[in-house]
């Protein structure tokens, strides 16, 4: 046996330097289409998940918003930064990221991304935009990821890495305008998602089409207005009758812990009812539910956070693309990975 391990060996290896050969090319080639034609505006879903649920091939939070030649992140939860690099976005031309509110599954992977826009050929330190409390989030990754900076600016030189671009800066926002140019403008407005405060989403207004992202919240009047006549809400959306099933379960089995985070989860995310008629209201032309919860392990829970709604409603998954042309009402969708 041993005799026969050894000699398979070599072909393993050939096997495993083939496989990775041949996907070198898809990651580090061009984006696998035109991303940055100046007459659309574009949302690319680097992570659709939350914390609850067990969701493998999900990322925690996290929306790439491009329009014409400017592109942001909204958000950036674990596994952000492998989707980014999946869909091969050319990190160099971020402009920022946005965050809407500071739990962990909205900026564990700043760190991730920084360093990718920062190796992509960013030439300024990677801007982070939030409302109030950024600097301490922002200064707090600068500081622990101060010596990972400078191991890589001394193994691969000044030229390549050169460190004055290799860190993160904040903005911090109050609600209204914090973006207006090339066309582009971004608006803040708050949320309700207890007890944080400020917690904010953002709408994107550019060539006549519009864009509003929820962040985490419930149904409220301020989003409505905010999304007024949108095309297009990306809203957190909440699985009740999944929670309910799952308080049962965790009481029956005296988990009293976890059952108090699934009830606790209930104060600041929207059922998936409310959302549809928050965007009715609103005259919303599309509804896009995104940071799922709980986040759906298979198909089949999929279609439950839309089984018996009313309303032109799409789940999102990760690597999904949504593109908004000038001068049209049409919303395309694909799909940029599996």
């Amino acid at each position: 046996m041993r005799t026969l391990r050894r000699a398979l060996r070599p072909l393993a290896i050939v096997a495993i330097v083939f496989v990775t050969a041949s996907a070198v090319p898809a990651q580090l080639g061009p984006p696998p289409m035109e991303l940055f034609e100046p007459n659309a505006l574009r949302v690319f879903v680097c992570g659709s998940a939350s914390p609850l649920g067990n969701a493998p091939d999900r990322a925690q939070t996290c929306l790439a918003v491009i329009a014409g030649e400017r592109m942001f992140l909204v958000d950036v939860g674990a596994g952000a930064a492998r989707n980014v690099a999946r869909a091969r976005l050319p990190m160099q031309n971020l402009e920022g990221v946005i965050i809407t509110h500071y739990h962990s599954d909205h900026i564990a992977d700043l760190p991730g991304v920084n360093l990718n826009s920062w190796v992509a050929g960013r030439a300024e330190p990677m801007q982070v935009i939030g409302p109030q409390g950024i600097e301490q989030v922002v200064g707090g990754f600068n500081q622990a990821y101060a010596l990972d900076r400078s191991y890589r600016t001394a193994h691969h030189g000044l030229a390549l890495l050169p460190p004055e671009a290799g860190g993160m800066t904040a903005r911090s926002i109050e609600v209204g305008t914090i973006y207006e140019e090339g066309g582009l403008t971004i608006t803040a407005f708050e949320v309700d998602h207890p007890p944080i405060e400020p917690a904010f989403g953002y709408r994107f207004d550019y060539l006549g089409r519009s864009v509003v992202i929820s962040g985490d919240s419930n149904a409220t009047d301020a989003i409505a207005q905010a999304a007024k006549g949108a095309d297009l809400l990306f809203h957190d959306a909440m699985l009740l009758p999944v929670l309910e099933q799952l308080e049962s379960m965790l009481t029956a089995a005296g988990n009293e812990r976890l059952l108090k985070i699934v009830q606790d989860v209930q104060d600041y995310h929207a059922p998936t009812t409310d959302v549809v008629e928050l965007a009715k209201a609103a005259g919303v032309k599309q509804v896009a539910f995104y940071h799922l919860v709980p986040a759906p392990a298979n198909e089949m829970m999929v279609n439950q956070f839309t089984a018996g709604l009313d309303g032109n409603v799409v789940v999102t998954a990760d690597g999904m693309l949504f593109e908004l042309p000038q001068g049209s009402e049409a919303i395309e969708q694909r799909q940029l990975f599996d």
